[in-house]
């Protein structure tokens, strides 16, 4: 018998927030509790990253718009998230992990479809929320080649003007949970609320 029922979560948050860090906790949860049970974890930026790494036409464009900072247009990530979860949820039986999508409002309806395709609803949509002055401290910390003050400062205000808005379109839409997590505090901290508010 399952002893966890099938979970479709979608961590939303600004870059820095730890999403990457509590997704990896909650699928060793997962695993331990529900052994069975396949999971399926989207991440956008991953998918995008390899994409652009392909010797294609579409490839080279995605690289040169990633590291322009730029918005990937909507068609190409909404195919990259579609061919995904057609190749992954075989069975419609996974868990469901969706890291990095949907990141504006007009990715919010084709999600909202291909959940409703691959029988994955209700979700609970994580929010985990940090200062911008948190998210430039933690990214410069990580030292990637590409995180300047300026480039974060970009990318947190294009998150908060694309990104969090589609909060109040899941918070009005019963077919999903939003919870609020606090993300400046330790990570065993914020993945015991996460866990305790699941009811994992």
């Amino acid at each position: 018998m399952q002893s966890v029922n099938k979970q479709t979560l979608i961590f939303l948050g600004p870059q820095g927030c730890g999403k990457g860090t509590q997704i990896a906790l909650l699928k060793e949860l997962l695993k331990t509790k529900d052994a069975g049970r396949e999971i399926v974890h989207f991440e956008m930026g991953k998918c995008l990253r390899e994409l652009g790494a392909q010797e294609t036409f579409t490839g080279t464009k995605t690289a040169h718009i990633l590291h322009e900072g730029g918005l990937i247009p909507y068609a190409i990530s909404c195919s990259v998230f579609v061919q995904y979860l057609m190749q992954h949820a075989s069975q419609a039986e996974e868990h469901i992990i969706i890291d990095g999508f949907p990141r504006t409002k007009d990715q919010v309806p084709m999600l909202d479809s291909a959940l409703d395709f691959f029988n994955a609803k209700p979700a609970v949509v994580v929010c985990i929320n940090i200062s911008d002055e948190e998210a430039v401290k933690r990214l410069l910390l990580r030292g990637r080649h590409d995180d300047t003050e300026e480039s974060i400062r970009t990318r947190l205000e294009w998150s908060r003007n694309d990104t969090m808005p589609n909060i109040a379109w899941f918070r009005a839409n019963p077919s999903y949970t939003v919870l609020d997590i606090e993300g400046e505090r330790t990570v065993e901290e914020i993945h015991a609320d996460i866990v305790q508010k699941l009811g994992l």
